[in-house]
């Protein structure tokens, strides 16, 4: 019953449900990293990050992965291996470095604010490729499955969970990365954790990223 009532809300709202779907997968794609990245409570939580992406989900991935699907849908028509694999490498060519570079611009603004935006081009030439290369082995299969087997209307919401699953998978794995940094006589902290979003979808394939991320030290923005 409730897949079918979510199948009417999607097929009458595609792009407002696809969204809200986005927002609710990017959110606890974020809390499950926080807990798992430092053993957080509630109480410790970087709030400003967990809502921007949430933001992230709401306001760019469900409505960019939307229509970015119609699109390759439409210029690359059928399931068949040809436009299956055409799809799959323009979403590792482009929609995924594009979704990275927002989400890096995203988890910027909010552990840094308006000032950290200052650090985006040197964090895409740093990060930019790793990440994706990270998700090679992962999002094409992700995004090859999806465009083989699932409607179109439901690969957003196929890849949001993906997504989530690389997301908890990275973090765990970045956590053991992050979780010595010194701090310093004076108090402050010497480097800051930037999620940087992966999956596309981001970081990953053609949608993949509903959320995933990966966590990288930045130097403090004031030394």
């Amino acid at each position: 019953m409730v897949l079918a009532g979510y199948e009417r809300t999607l097929t009458a709202l595609p792009v407002t449900t696809k969204s809200i779907t986005s927002a609710i997968v990017f959110c606890l794609s974020d809390a499950c990293a926080q807990a798992i990245e430092g053993g957080r409570t509630t109480q410790s939580w970087h709030w400003r990050r967990l809502i921007m992406a949430t933001l992230v989900g709401l306001l760019y991935f469900g409505p960019a992965a939307h229509f970015w699907y119609e699109l390759m849908t439409a210029i690359f028509p059928g399931n068949s291996w040809p436009p299956t694999l055409a799809k799959t490498a323009l979403g590792q060519v482009i929609f995924g470095p594009v979704f990275t570079c927002v989400f890096f611009a995203a988890t910027l603004l909010a552990t840094r604010g308006l000032a950290g935006l200052s650090l985006l081009p040197h964090k895409v030439r740093r990060d930019l490729l790793p990440t994706q290369l990270a998700g090679c082995g992962y999002w094409p299969v992700v995004d090859a499955v999806s465009f083989k087997v699932v409607p179109i209307m439901w690969i957003p919401l196929f890849v949001n969970v993906a997504s989530l699953i690389w997301t908890v998978f990275l973090s765990i794995q970045a956590s053991r990365g992050v979780g010595g940094a010194r701090r310093p006589a004076n108090g402050r902290d010497r480097a800051v954790t930037v999620w940087d979003g992966h999956g596309d979808g981001g970081g990953g394939g053609g949608g993949g990223g509903g959320g995933g991320g990966d966590y990288t030290l930045l130097p403090p923005a004031n030394d």
